[in-house]
């Protein structure tokens, strides 16, 4: 009798694929390969201790770990530290605290039938390691020629590198390279973790919802596929019903094995186009809230321009009379996947603001990349007013209406601010900035606190955003304009 015809339900979370040959393959690649090539889609390179290869220079970050040892935590929770302290080597303690009491193996025989279902309890994958992570690329040298550990703990102190660094707790898990059981857990851990393989390894191509496998590769009516699954070569279908159940994968035949393995691209050549907000936890997720959002910002922002036009006429003749021209300020910013465009804005600074900015910088207010100064003599007198009231905001309606920008979402900012941190960026752009947002709404301007504030709302709204969460912003906002006495947030305009 076949998985298919038993009728069996097993929980997919709870689910791994265990056909595991020895050093299970996949497109000709070791799960080493992918373990590499899912780090890389975040800009960070993994660097084995003496492995003696040189570290890739375009590499954002570099996750330093034993020759035998991989590892697989969420960078986001780390996000702060990294900016903020800017430690030379951040020293990681990974552990396995979310692991189940139990996990569910399905032993499924190659014509798909179920030969086994095995348990194994929290002592056998509970488990920690420790890890380093670094920015500098000299420090990645240096552990890939250490010969052993003490050996690379001396070179690293020598360095001095050792006396800046910090430590972090993260949840992960951590596996064994040479194990094929720990392999095979590995490859199920990140068919669960990585939705867009396809970015790395651009071979691949989507059979089914969350089923990747490589351009030629079929499903069959006899197959019984279920999402997220990655599909070797492996002569899926035929005349026996072939059965995954995801979190699973189907790995190479042995008759594969001397084909010419998938390629997987560097991390300089993978697209910074950034994943969608719907393959994190607790983000909205599907096409019907996207394409509502977009509906409701083209109405919305149409519908503004349309009705304020005879205002915007009259402001952009206070701007002139008060200050000459230009009328408009438009400073580069990074919309979704990292795309540049030019976010709009009535010019309230002088003209010689940017000049006068690094003479004024100890009086910056914010702790972060933006510059906020109280009562801001780089600020017109007609600039003062259309802050009070975010007047001067009202030409990002346009950058909504040609889907640049969207009425909700993290706060729009240039590339060298989105550089600061990959795990960061990669969040922020996985959705459109927005004219308001969570962090414009929720702040508080406590003195060393506001780019942290910044970090923690935009990532909280990407996680959590949906209908419920854009009214609420949308509603706090006409709150705070028409009730409360608002500061205006930090500018970037200057005399181009």
């Amino acid at each position: 009798m076949t998985a298919i015809e038993t009728g069996l339900r097993v929980e997919p979370r709870l689910v791994e694929w265990t056909s595991v040959p020895d050093r299970p393959r996949l497109w000709g690649r070791s799960a080493a390969d992918l373990h590499e090539a899912w780090w890389r889609m975040q800009g960070v390179a993994w660097v084995r201790r003496g492995s003696r290869a040189a570290p890739p220079a375009d590499a954002e970050l570099y996750l330093l770990t034993e020759p035998s040892q991989m590892v697989v935590f969420d960078l986001e929770p780390l996000v702060a530290a990294l900016t903020w302290n800017r430690p030379a080597i951040s020293r990681l303690r990974v552990v396995d605290e979310d692991a189940e009491d139990y996990r569910e193996r399905v032993v499924v025989s190659d014509e798909g039938r179920v030969l086994a279902i095995r348990r194994e309890y929290s002592a056998e994958i509970r488990g920690s390691q420790r890890a380093l992570l670094t920015a500098r690329v000299d420090l990645a040298e240096v552990w890939a020629e250490a010969a052993d550990r003490r050996d690379a703990s001396v070179r690293l102190r020598r360095s001095g590198s050792w006396s800046r660094s910090d430590h972090h707790r993260v949840r992960g898990r951590v596996f064994r390279t040479g194990d094929a059981a720990q392999e095979g857990s590995l490859l199920t851990e990140l068919i669960e973790r990585w939705r867009d393989p396809d970015r790395a390894i651009p071979s691949l191509t989507a059979l089914a919802p969350g089923v990747w496998g490589e351009v030629g590769t079929a499903l069959h009516a006899t197959d019984l596929v279920v999402g997220p699954a990655w599909i070797g070569r492996c002569g899926v279908g035929g005349t026996a019903a072939r059965c995954v159940v995801g979190p699973g994968w189907l790995a190479d035949d042995a008759a594969v094995a001397s084909t010419p393995p998938a390629e997987i691209l560097s991390i300089g050549e993978i697209p910074e186009a950034q994943r969608d907000a719907g393959e994190r936890g607790g983000a909205a997720t599907g096409g019907t809230y996207d394409l509502a959002k977009r509906t409701l910002d083209v109405v919305v922002s149409l519908t503004v321009l349309l009705l304020v036009s005879p205002l915007l006429l009259g402001i952009a003749i206070a701007v002139v009379l008060d200050d000459g021209r230009p009328i408009f300020f438009g400073h580069e910013r990074q919309s979704r996947g990292g795309r540049p465009f030019r976010c709009w804005k009535f010019r309230t600074m002088r003209r010689d603001a940017e000049a006068m900015a690094e003479r004024l910088r100890a009086q910056n207010l914010c702790d972060g990349p933006q510059v906020y100064i109280k009562d801001d003599p780089r600020v017109t007198r007609v600039g003062r007013v259309l802050r009070r009231f975010h007047l001067d905001e009202l030409p990002q309606f346009w950058n909504v209406l040609v889907g640049e920008m969207s009425l909700v979402g993290p706060r729009p900012s240039p590339d060298r601010e989105n550089r600061m941190c990959p795990a960061w960026r990669e969040a922020r752009l996985s959705v459109r900035p927005g004219i308001t947002g969570l962090w414009q709404v929720k702040r508080t301007r406590a003195p060393g606190l506001d780019f942290q504030e910044w970090i923690r709302f935009d990532l909280e709204y990407v996680r959590n955003r949906g209908f419920a969460t854009d009214l609420r912003i949308m509603i706090a906002t006409v709150r705070q304009i028409l009730f409360e006495r608002s500061h205006h947030g930090p500018d970037q305009e200057s005399a181009s």
